[in-house]
């Protein structure tokens, strides 16, 4: 079936090199095929048979992950979005509970959960807001009453 008489006229133009090409309105190719022996048309070949030559060999592929590993967070900020997390879990199970609604997936270790989100909330504001001025990044700005 490698003879174009043997394709039938009904597929006929489903096949040959040109065929990769996306085709546009009327049935016509978006572009028109290289030359034979252009610069074009052996960058295309060279690149099709290097690619084919490496279907089912280990190696980089595009899209692969990097192999190196990202920078751990430092520990202040792995203890500030666990508490975020298990603050933000606390307050849409009181509400999911209020408005009868479904209970959130639960993401937080039971740690954060049990204790550190029931004990910040009971935590008087002034407390809270002393923890939060020295524990914050943010130094220097001060707020004149």
């Amino acid at each position: 079936m490698s003879e174009p008489h043997d394709i039938p006229e009904s597929v006929r133009g489903y096949f040959g090199h040109d065929k990769v090409a996306l085709f546009g309105a009327g049935g016509m190719p978006a572009a028109p095929p290289a030359p034979p022996g252009s610069p074009a048309r052996r960058q295309g070949e060279t690149a099709l048979a290097d690619a084919l030559s490496r279907v089912g060999t280990p190696g980089p592929r595009i899209g692969d992950h990097p192999a190196t590993r990202p920078p751990k967070p430092a520990f202040s900020r792995l203890m500030r979005s666990h508490s975020e997390q298990a603050l933000m879990e606390h307050s849409q199970r009181v509400l999911s509970s209020r408005r009868g609604g479904p209970m959130p997936h639960a993401e937080a270790g039971w740690v954060w959960r049990a204790l550190f989100a029931p004990a910040y909330r009971a935590l008087p504001w002034g407390i809270k807001r002393r923890m939060t001025r020295i524990a914050s990044g943010v130094k220097g700005w001060s707020r004149a009453r």
